[in-house]
């Protein structure tokens, strides 16, 4: 049957480097958005001026822990794979809330905190038709920089994980190619995760090389097809389906989120539809692919076979994209063991 295949035995240790941040969830309407004069559906980076309009103009549903990385790691964790996250927090209340929050789920943190900077954050403005929309002001998540972190740490993972995000500024693309070099080096894996359309436009050109040296890519279709410039989707597929054949594939597996369609995952040359996850209303998409790439990279990374890999990645977003805010729900539990247990 398709999806049987097993392509790890596991269990698989990844390492994660993100933006640590709180995010500050509010449902607003679009003349909200207009105001702010940033872009819609996607992050932003606004200023202190802008952030302080924001305080002002909404109404606070929610703070969760915040950025792609922490999101993914937290998936993952919660199905019990190992997982550490390293990034810079402030030395503030913020901080140990997103510490606090990441050991719950089973993340092992390894941040540092700087005195001199507070810990980022972000307003996720969540629209009627549950579009969500960044807007970041940047803190000591953006010092990261090389010496940060030595290569040597790869020694203790099977995997490191690039997220589209690492490479914001001259410092960080320079720390993201020193840890993949470290890696592979090592005979170690990477994982690429496309994590934002604006990190595709703004970052392309780094991830692209990246991609083609990883095992593992996540993303969705839109960054798909902005990266490699394929609107056709068939086109896209089949070009991955050669990508992934043969005893020493370019790619082992590549997994694109559709949205309502839901995703493909694409290894062997064969390609698998996870359908969406069955929600009765989606009321705020923020993390979702975060919390899909969690799920999916747990099943594959850890001995399950590729469907289960993939049901489990539509149950990790199912159950967050029907409420505001990224927290897990008291449902998950039986879901998770529903699909355990399924042949």
């Amino acid at each position: 049957m398709l999806g049987g295949d097993i392509l790890e035995n596991g269990p698989g240790r990844i390492l994660m480097v993100g933006h640590p941040m709180m995010d500050i969830y509010a449902c607003v309407e679009q003349d909200v958005i207009d105001i702010t004069g940033v872009r819609r559906g996607e992050s932003n980076r606004i200023s202190l001026d802008v952030f302080n309009v924001l305080q002002e103009k909404v109404r606070v549903n929610s703070k969760n822990p915040g950025g792609s990385c922490a999101s993914t790691a937290r998936s993952y964790a919660y199905l019990g794979g190992n997982v550490s996250y390293f990034g810079i927090c402030g030395e503030d209340e913020l901080a140990t809330k997103f510490e606090d929050c990441l050991t719950e789920c089973g993340v092992k943190v390894l941040s540092i905190r700087k005195k001199d900077h507070p810990t980022s954050q972000t307003y996720c403005l969540v629209t009627p038709d549950a579009e969500r929309t960044m807007c970041v002001l940047f803190g000591a998540s953006h010092t990261l920089k090389l010496g940060d972190m030595d290569g040597s740490i790869m020694d203790n993972f099977d995997f490191y994980v690039v997220s589209g995000y690492m490479f914001a500024d001259e410092d960080q693309t320079a720390f993201t190619h020193y840890m993949v070099d470290e890696a592979l080096k090592r005979g170690k894996r990477i994982i690429t995760t496309f994590s934002n359309s604006f990190c595709v436009r703004r970052n392309g050109h780094f991830l692209k090389p990246i991609a083609e040296k990883s095992a593992y890519i996540t993303g969705n279709l839109e960054e798909f097809t902005e990266l490699y410039e394929m609107n056709d989707r068939e086109a896209l597929f089949s070009m991955f389906e050669k990508r992934t054949v043969g005893e020493n594939p370019m790619n082992i597996a590549v997994v694109i989120t559709m949205g309502a369609e839901g995703a493909v995952i694409i290894y062997q040359g064969k390609r698998l539809h996870i359908p969406a996850p069955p929600v009765e209303k989606v009321v705020d998409t923020t993390g979702a692919g975060d919390f899909f790439a969690g799920g999916v990279l747990y099943g594959l990374l850890n001995g399950l076979s590729v469907r289960k890999a993939g049901a489990l990645g539509a149950v990790m977003a199912g159950d967050i994209i029907g409420h505001v805010g990224t927290l897990i729900t008291d449902d998950l539990p039986a879901r998770v063991k529903a699909v355990m247990e399924s042949a």
